[in-house]
């Protein structure tokens, strides 16, 4: 595997970001259809991924311990984000 960047964990940060938002918007806000719940993460996730391709800043190395305490870090809220959204 490469070396962990805190790139590679900013794409997963960006996806849970647009995961949070589309199922806030269809839980909250308007009952989204399916397919168009899908376009709108990609979407999102689209952006969130350029704005960071963008910048260098990220492309900073981390260790692995680092890498998968992060990653675990972005799970955790993405579960806790998910269902407190849903009630």
């Amino acid at each position: 595997m490469k070396e962990p960047t805190i790139k590679k964990v900013a794409y997963g940060v960006a996806m849970a970001i647009a995961i949070i938002i589309v199922h806030f918007i269809d839980a909250r806000v308007y009952a989204l259809p399916p397919i168009l719940a899908l376009f709108l993460a990609i979407f999102v996730t689209y952006l969130g991924i350029a704005l960071i391709n963008k910048s260098t800043k990220f492309d900073q190395s981390i260790s692995r311990t680092k890498y998968n305490l992060i990653n675990a870090g972005v799970v955790f809220v993405l579960f806790i984000a998910y269902f407190t959204i849903s009630r």
